[in-house]
């Protein structure tokens, strides 16, 4: 069957569904046509011309990412040039590292590129959660990603726009090279390209010079670029001003900053990487050969699910490395913007943290202290992970839950290894089943592997613990976040919220207790707080009050 220049398609809706139906019309080679369909589902992202959509076969269920291109768009004869450039190269690749080309066509508004879905997003979000990795995460994303430039380069295609973005990753997180809009196919080897293209962070010197040419090297540089950005948190050039990195980059300057600790493999490495000399870069082979991935332990082939929002566990890091030269990373929290479109995935209880004053570092007192004064557990550090699977956290007491997106949850007991596994009943009731972390259901394999994970990175706070004097202790039964605050509701019907600027309320049935944002705490008689004449804390009050009637109503409103 023939599906390139006479295949047309059509956008529709079907009689009485609400999903857009993308039509392909494959015209065989005996003239008749046939139809495939396929519903278009949910939008993933932009970029050039282009728009990117998840879409399904219809017929055979299976799911794609399409590349919809409005064919208003390619109306100059170079843009037409530059996409099927971009189509003759990628559905010529086949490697397990690079994203899946499956086929195109184009109906008169539109031009259609079916491609694998990553569902993973791409490494680019992944450091914005995370802020950056650990060496051993970055051994096993680096060593795919070499992988697949090695490929290309051995069959004489130069990315040309290596990046964090482009970077994808499947369901088991391996990495998907994608988006070839820039790569270029050479002749012969030898052979020099002199478009001046790619993205400012990662374009490397001779391709802003010019004169000279490029070739290979370049994707080495990006390679570089890549490497230095996982393990520090943003790329060795960036700037404000696009002219600037573009200086910095021609002269080279960058360093590494005092306070992330890297090997000193890593840094030779990235040194060698980023020459400004494409001649002095190392090859492929000689990258494969360096110290930094051959540190006498095996490189994991996959990394656990569980990286895409917190480190790996000690555990983990322990089965490959017998004598690591770090200790594995953890995010600094208290440096993390709040002014960002994703608020601070990670928090930990102030008292656990230092954070600097206008004369020196100090331990903020925090409600954590309190466990002469609160008589009830609380929330002492969580990770928000709702993106894909849910909220972990811990408590005063030592004990470890997990509210899960389905609304399932998991507390486990710090003393017996015992857990409770609380779901809903037909009535909309939680109901509650015992399990042990040796003895549980197939069926909760994979929360309870989540359960470990959080747990191994949250660490109990084990330090003056508020004991909980009840069969049952509590669990969070409800949360939100805001723009301004996330809020916890218990179990036992105790609510508490912790505010951007580090204030806290915790509110029992007769007692709130309230931290200030400069870490003065006091406590009071519920009925006395609302005419306590402390503004701010009215403020917080009436703000807390508000979430929750939100939250019973069923309504997501976005605090300012």
């Amino acid at each position: 069957m023939s599906i390139a220049a006479r295949t047309t398609a059509s956008s529709l809706q079907e009689s009485g569904s609400l999903e857009a139906i993308i039509e392909e019309k494959i015209v065989n080679p005996k003239g008749s046509v046939s139809i495939k369909r396929y519903s278009k589902g949910r939008f993933l992202g932009k970029g050039g011309f282009a728009r990117v959509y998840e879409i399904q076969d219809l017929e055979s269920k299976k799911i794609h990412a399409a590349k919809v291109i409005p064919k208003a768009n390619l109306t100059k004869a170079r843009t037409r040039q530059k996409l099927m450039s971009e189509i003759k190269i990628h559905r010529g690749l086949k490697h397990p590292n690079i994203v899946g080309f499956e086929h195109f066509f184009e109906d008169h508004e539109n031009v259609y590129i079916l491609l694998e879905l990553c569902i993973n997003q791409t490494l680019n979000e992944l450091l914005r959660r995370r802020k950056r990795l650990s060496e051993l995460e970055v051994m096993v994303y680096m060593t795919q990603t070499l992988s697949a430039i090695e490929y290309l380069h051995d069959h004489r295609v130069i990315h040309r726009d290596l990046k964090l973005g482009n970077m994808f990753l499947n369901e088991k997180l391996e990495i998907k090279l994608g988006d070839f809009g820039l790569a270029s196919k050479l002749e012969y080897d030898g052979q020099k390209r002199r478009t001046i293209c790619g993205t400012p962070n990662y374009i490397a010197p001779e391709i802003l010079e010019g004169r000279d040419g490029h070739s290979y090297e370049v994707d080495v540089w990006s390679f570089g670029v890549i490497l230095y950005t996982l393990l520090i948190g943003k790329p060795p050039f960036e700037t404000n001003d696009v002219k600037m990195t573009y200086k910095k980059i021609r002269s080279c300057a960058y360093s590494f900053p005092d306070h992330v600790a890297i090997s000193a493999q890593a840094k030779d490495l990235i040194e060698k990487l980023l020459q400004s000399d494409p001649e002095s870069r190392l090859s492929i082979q000689d990258i494969y050969k360096h110290s930094f991935f051959n540190m006498g332990f095996e490189i994991p082939k996959f990394l656990p699910p569980s990286t895409l929002a917190i480190p790996p566990s000690e555990s983990f890091l322990k089965q490959y490395q017998q004598k690591p030269k770090m200790p594995p990373y953890k995010p600094s929290h208290d440096t993390a913007p709040v002014n960002q479109e994703r608020q601070p995935l990670t928090h930990r209880n102030p008292s656990n943290t230092q954070r600097p004053s206008s004369s020196s570092s100090h331990k903020t007192p925090s409600i954590s202290s309190l466990s002469g004064e609160i008589k009830t557990p609380f929330v002492n550090s969580w990770v928000d992970y709702s993106s894909k699977y849910g909220l972990g956290y811990t408590l005063s007491t030592g004990s470890v839950g997990v509210y899960f997106n389905d609304a399932t949850k998991i507390i486990l007991d710090p003393t017996t290894q015992a857990f409770r596994y609380i779901c809903r009943d037909g009535e909309k009731k939680d109901v509650t089943n015992w399990h042990t972390l040796t003895d549980y259901p197939q069926t909760l394999q994979k929360k309870v592997t989540l359960l470990h994970h959080f747990r191994s990175y949250l660490d109990s706070d084990k330090e003056n613990p508020v004991y909980y004097q009840s069969d049952e202790s509590p669990y969070v039964k409800k949360w939100m976040r805001t723009r301004r605050a996330i809020l916890f509701r218990m179990s036992n019907k105790v609510v508490q919220v912790v505010f951007q600027d580090h204030s806290e309320l915790i509110i029992s049935t007769q007692v709130l207790t309230y931290v200030n944002k400069s870490g003065v705490k006091k406590s009071m008689p519920l009925s006395q707080a609302s005419e306590c004449g402390d503004l701010d804390l009215c403020k917080r009050i009436k703000y807390t009050k508000d979430i929750l009637n939100h939250m019973n109503d069923g309504k997501q409103i976005d605090y300012e």
